[in-house]
């Protein structure tokens, strides 16, 4: 039976060492971390440099984790690949290739910089993201989740085009929804438990090809008046 996975680790960034090539142990893990991957692998090393990226890895608080089929960091939509993990229940393995002097490809670099700028805003999200499979969605570009630390949120992320509106079926019943970047609220209604809700964006000079939103459910002890002592 295979090892479960660790799904608080989410993303880990593998680097590729080039042919006799040398790394800068430390910079690699730095640069993993500020990009806001949570693990970090190695390929193609020899044994003094998987024992140096293990401890920068400990050093800077981040996980070291085995190799393993990665997906190329250069695809036009990373994000995409980002949910069909979550989906799935694995962690997503991204590779960049090294130069022979330890820098990283330059043509990892526009895909990198879509997934940092994602992650900043909408990476909280993501990492407490877990599959939910009652909620379901008209629309096959809707993906709803539930926080695996707050139970009584969802979210939801939703691939462009951005319709004027989406319809969700089983919706347990709904305080709130908003933006879970901007905390802007956008309209829904609720019907027993047949949720439509409004995406209207308000355009913030950013540009994705996935959006989330939070619902934020009705809890139990939202019906409890003050306590009064």
């Amino acid at each position: 039976m295979s090892e479960k996975e660790d799904l608080n680790i989410g993303l880990v960034l593998q680097y590729q060492v080039a042919p006799k090539g040398v790394i800068d142990a430390d910079a690699l893990v730095r640069h993993a971390r500020d990009c806001g991957f949570r693990g970090v692998s190695i390929k193609d090393a020899n044994d003094e440099q998987m024992a140096d990226l293990q401890a920068a890895c400990q050093k800077y608080t981040i996980k070291f984790c085995q190799k393993r089929p990665a997906e190329k960091l250069i695809s036009p939509d990373v994000l995409a690949k980002l949910i069909a993990a979550r989906l799935d229940d694995m962690n997503i393995y991204f590779e960049v290739e090294l130069n022979a002097d330890g820098s990283i490809k330059a043509e990892s670099d526009p895909a990198m910089k879509t997934l940092r700028n994602w992650i900043s805003r909408f990476g909280h999200a993501y990492y407490e993201s877990r599959a939910d499979h009652e909620i379901k969605a008209d629309e096959d570009n809707v993906h709803v989740f539930y926080n695996a630390i707050a139970k009584y949120q969802r979210y939801v992320f939703i691939h462009i085009p951005l319709e004027e509106s989406i319809e969700l079926k089983h919706v347990p019943h709904v305080e709130e929804a908003a933006w879970i970047d901007t905390r802007n609220e956008v309209e829904f209604e609720q019907d027993g438990d047949h949720l439509r809700i409004k995406l209207n964006r308000q355009e913030d000079g950013e540009e994705f090809s996935v959006y989330g939103l939070r619902l934020q459910l009705h809890r139990p002890e939202d019906d409890l008046g003050k306590t009064e002592y």
